[in-house]
């Protein structure tokens, strides 16, 4: 390869690009109470399909509750580093 066709690092003032608002709206701290909100209202959905649904469908309802609460503990970790990168204050 060419000295030319190597890529570079993106530099500190070249990272305006990765800004994602969508991700940022939903995983702040207003949005993610909102979206465990819904996760549990789907749950309690899921959960009655689990005990009254016919066979198949009480399958696919544990394997999605099962998704969703691995989500969960997702966001939960999530929020958890959010807040220690918020307490640890900007570099």
């Amino acid at each position: 390869m060419s000295e030319q066709a190597k890529p570079k690092p993106a530099g500190e003032e070249d990272v305006a690009w990765r800004s994602f608002p969508q991700f940022e709206k939903v995983l702040g701290p207003e949005g993610m109470g909102t979206l465990m909100e819904k996760i549990e209202k789907t749950c309690r959905r899921l959960d009655d399909l689990t005990r009254n649904g016919a066979p198949q469908e009480q399958s696919r309802a544990r394997a999605a509750m099962t998704a969703y609460g691995r989500t969960m503990d997702l966001l939960r970790r999530l929020n958890e580093l959010r807040d220690q990168m918020a307490a640890q204050g900007p570099k």
